[in-house]
C-alpha cells in the first residue's frame, strides 16, 4: 500500500471518529433535552415495543424509562389505555395519518391528569412503516383553569347561583328539549317583597346578605341534574324545571315559601310581616312556546302575585303555544 493511501486512510479514520463525536454529543444534548422538557414523546416499533420513551413521560404513568424500552403498552399500562394505545398504533400504521389522542391518566400520588397529543407513522427510507412516533402533554392545568374560567363567567359572583348568562343557556336548551319530547317546562320567576325597604331600613350589606341567604336556600332545593337555579337580577332569582308540571312547580315554590319562613329572615318594613318574603310567579307550558313568551308569562304571573298582595304565586298552564301571550289563566 502506497505512503499516499496511508495517508488516506488516516484522514478518512480520523472523520468517521469526529463524525462519531458530533453524533455521540448530538445524541447526549436531545437525551438531556428530552430527560427535562415536561412532555411526553416516544418511539414504538410495529410490535408495539418502545424503543425511546423521554424519561418524564414514563416517569408520568411511574415507570422508568430504562425498564420500559423493549416492553409493549400491554406489559407497562392497565387494559383499558393499553388497549387503546395499541388501536391508535394500528390506526395510524395503516392508514398512515396523523390522529389527535387524549386520556385520563392515573397517577400516583397526583390524582388523574389529562393527557392530550398526536401520533403519528415513522417510514423507511424505502416507504415501508418502521413504528409510531407520538408526543403529548399534561394539559390537566389548562382544563382545569378554562373550568374554573367558565364557572366565573357562568356564576354570580354574590350568591354563587348561577348568573343571567347561565340562565338564559339553560333556558334555551329546556325550552327545546321541551319542545322535541312534548314535556312540560316550568320557570319560576322570584322577587325579594320590599327589598328596597330592607335595604333602606337595614343598609345594602345586610341586603347582600339577605340576597346570599336566599342563593343558599335555592341552591338547596334544586336538587335534579337539569334543574337550575339563578339569579336573575337585583333581588330577582329564577328556577327553571325542565320535565315539570303545574303540580311540581307549586309544590317547589311551596317548599321555598316554607323554608323562608324557618330561616325568618328579619324584615319589619315588610308590611307588618316582620320577615323576608318572596313573591313567585310560575309558568308551566308544553310545545313550541319561545324563550321570550316563557318568560313573559312567569313575568306577568310574578306581576300578578305582587299586585295581589305579595308572598303568593299566580300559576299559569297551557298545553298548546297561544296566538298571543297575553292569555292567562290565574290561579293561587
Amino acid at each position: 500500500m502506497a505512503a499516499g493511501d496511508d495517508d488516506e486512510i488516516e484522514l478518512l479514520r480520523a472523520r468517521v471518529a469526529s463524525l462519531e463525536a458530533e453524533l455521540a454529543e448530538a445524541r447526549a444534548r436531545l437525551e438531556q433535552i428530552f430527560a427535562n422538557i415536561p412532555s411526553i414523546f416516544y418511539v414504538k416499533d410495529l410490535e408495539n415495543r418502545y424503543v425511546y420513551g423521554s424519561p418524564y413521560g414514563f416517569r408520568l404513568f411511574g415507570v422508568e424509562w430504562r425498564d420500559a424500552i423493549g416492553k409493549s403498552d400491554a406489559e407497562l399500562f392497565p387494559p383499558h389505555l393499553a388497549q387503546r394505545f395499541i388501536a391508535s398504533d394500528r390506526k395510524v400504521i395503516e392508514q398512515k395519518t396523523i390522529e389527535e389522542i387524549s386520556f385520563d391518566v392515573p397517577v400516583p400520588g397526583a390524582g388523574a391528569r389529562h393527557l392530550a397529543g398526536v401520533r403519528f407513522v415513522i417510514n423507511h427510507p424505502d416507504g415501508a412503516p418502521m413504528g409510531v412516533c407520538g408526543f403529548a402533554i399534561d394539559v390537566t392545568e389548562r382544563i382545569e383553569l378554562a373550568q374554573r374560567l367558565e364557572k366565573l363567567a357562568t356564576t354570580d359572583a354574590l350568591t354563587g347561583l348561577a348568573n343571567r348568562r347561565r340562565f338564559d343557556e339553560h333556558l334555551s336548551t329546556e325550552v327545546a328539549r321541551a319542545a322535541r319530547n312534548g314535556e312540560p317546562l316550568s320557570l319560576v320567576l322570584c322577587d325579594v317583597d320590599n327589598f328596597k325597604r330592607y335595604n333602606d331600613r337595614y343598609g345594602h350589606p345586610r341586603g347582600d346578605g339577605c340576597l346570599v341567604t336566599i342563593g343558599k336556600i335555592l341552591d338547596g332545593l334544586v336538587r335534579r341534574p337539569a334543574d337550575l337555579a339563578a339569579r336573575y337580577g337585583g333581588e330577582e332569582f329564577a328556577i327553571v324545571l325542565p320535565n315539570t308540571n303545574e303540580e311540581g312547580a307549586k309544590q317547589v315554590v311551596d317548599n321555598l315559601r316554607e323554608l323562608m319562613r324557618t330561616t325568618a329572615i328579619p324584615h319589619e318594613a315588610n308590611d307588618g310581616r316582620g320577615v323576608v318574603t318572596l313573591s313567585a310567579g310560575v309558568a308551566t307550558i308544553l310545545g313550541g312556546w319561545t324563550v321570550p313568551e316563557v318568560v313573559e308569562l312567569a313575568d306577568r304571573c310574578l306581576y300578578e302575585a305582587k299586585a295581589g298582595g305579595r308572598d303568593r304565586d299566580v300559576l299559569v298552564f297551557e298545553e298548546k303555544p297561544p296566538a298571543s301571550v297575553g292569555r292567562l289563566s290565574r290561579g293561587g
